[in-house]
């Protein structure tokens, strides 16, 4: 598959899977993390959710939605998040984030309902049930979301280049004759300059498609279907920068992001907070991709 769509997938992937030893830094960042817990968080509908018919959830879908929560055997409890207290949380969390306090308004944010279950319940079953209940906008499992942060191993800046008949925009236009053609020797130059200049870098090494693929193969070696889809020349070649956790990281991976022969840059925090926005509050026009623009 050669859609931009694909390529951009792929490239989440790649930048998702085991580095060999290079965990972001942002892992360690308090003001990013995952609620340390076993609730099963049930946002309820919004205009903007997907399937939601652009309606928020009406008084009785939310009693029907809570008397069913609390009629599952494994439910231990089951507490109401009105979308005023989600709202007033999420201005404390991201108060030092001004982009993101523009970005969200308080009639975006969802009420929602937070579920402990008992430790032999079946979380994926009660998760799937609570998505197909009418008012729901969506069901997030926060420790699936807590293992697939503790899994990532990811660069703290992941730079991709253009490959051959790649469909991504930035390859295709604004290069002059290397437009649709992978990152040329000059391109690579320069961006080797650029990264060479990122102030709080600490490292940063070369991945070549080989080494991409292999490394995607071992990370999802249980995914039969996605590895099966996916050849090496889907794998971009790529820059792998290692930053220092009080540094800036939005503002190079932006312009590197910008640079010819880039396809597209990631970060980490960037993909932590949007984790986040996601998991805890539950926003629909948020899904996590780490893309910097």
């Amino acid at each position: 598959m050669k859609s931009w769509l694909w390529r951009t997938a792929v490239a989440t992937v790649v930048a998702l899977s085991g580095m060999g030893g290079l965990t972001g830094s942002a892992m360690a960042d308090p003001d990013i993390t995952i609620t340390d817990n076993s609730e099963i968080a049930v946002f309820l509908c919004t205009p903007s959710a997907y399937g939601c018919h652009k309606r928020y959830a009406t008084a009785k879908q939310r009693r029907d939605v809570e008397t069913f929560l609390k009629t599952v055997p494994e439910v231990t409890e089951v507490r109401f998040v009105s979308r005023a207290a989600s709202y007033a949380s999420f201005r404390r969390e991201f108060a030092g984030q001004k982009k993101v306090l523009a970005a969200v308004r308080a009639e975006d944010m969802p009420e929602s309902f937070r579920v402990r279950v008992s430790g032999v319940a079946d979380r994926l079953r009660i998760r799937a049930l609570a998505n197909r209940r009418p008012g729901v906008g969506i069901a997030v499992d926060q420790a699936e979301i807590r293992a697939i942060v503790a899994e990532s191993e990811s660069p703290d800046i992941s730079v991709f280049l253009c490959i051959k008949d790649s469909a991504m925009p930035a390859c295709l236009r604004g290069r002059g004759k290397a437009n649709k053609l992978p990152s040329t020797a000059k391109e690579k130059q320069a961006i080797v300059a650029a990264i060479e200049r990122v102030p709080g870098l600490v490292s940063y090494r070369y991945e070549d498609q080989a080494t991409a693929y292999r490394n995607f193969v071992e990370s999802y070696a249980d995914k039969k279907a996605l590895i099966e889809a996916t050849r090496l020349s889907d794998m971009p070649d790529s820059y792998r920068l290692s930053m220092r956790p009080e540094a800036d990281w939005d503002s190079p991976c932006r312009r590197l992001a910008r640079m010819p022969g880039v396809s597209m840059a990631y970060d980490q925090s960037r993909w932590l907070q949007e984790v986040r926005l996601h998991a805890e509050y539950g926003l629909p026009d948020v899904w996590p991709t780490g893309m910097c623009a």
